[in-house]
């Protein structure tokens, strides 16, 4: 597998998880059926977020550090993936702590473990991607001066050399003014 397919899958696989985190996070995790002095019954639910309000919130951090991941150096990936893995644990806690309050912070702490798993791959694996910023790199073809033919210089700019460069020549950047 190459580099850039296999950032694509940790990535993505970081954000689905990070949804299903959040989607279990802003479930009602506990309903309690109140009955008034009248005798009027009323239901109160609670969702994930009143009770463990750091579950969503290290969810969305996780997330953002995959999509970040896409953008950065290998350096930078690596401390996102311990970031997005460290959020991820937070996320298996959050969960963890209101196991007992139904299915929805059981999702979420698989959710959080998934987040970590994708965090630690993120961690191990970067180094294996490619640079993000090498494919705007501009390559000069040559390192001698463009000569005074306009098609010569019309051709460097449309391979991305600089007109303000000092490998075009004085005259052919005076007739670029002009």
């Amino acid at each position: 597998m190459n580099g850039s397919a296999e950032r694509a899958r940790t990535v993505l696989f970081g954000l689905a998880a990070t949804g299903g985190a959040a989607l279990a996070a802003t479930r009602d995790w506990t309903s309690e059926t109140v009955e008034n002095a009248v005798g009027i019954a009323s239901t109160a639910s609670q969702p994930g977020t009143e009770l463990a309000p750091w579950g969503l919130g290290c969810a969305l951090a996780a997330g953002a550090a995959f999509l970040a991941m896409l953008v950065v150096g290998r350096r930078t990936r690596r401390a996102l993936g311990v970031v997005a893995a460290l959020a991820g644990l937070a996320v298996v806690l959050a969960g963890a702590l209101y196991a007992a309050e139904g299915l929805a912070p059981i999702g979420l702490a698989a959710a959080g473990l998934l987040i970590a798993l994708a965090g630690a791959a993120a961690v191990l694996r970067s180094g294996r991607w490619p640079e993000p910023s090498a494919r705007y790199d501009s390559n000069p073809v040559d390192g001698d001066a463009i000569a005074e033919d306009p098609a010569k210089l019309w051709n460097a700019l449309d391979s991305g050399q600089d007109p303000s460069s000092p490998n075009i020549t004085a005259a052919a950047q005076e007739k670029g003014r002009s």
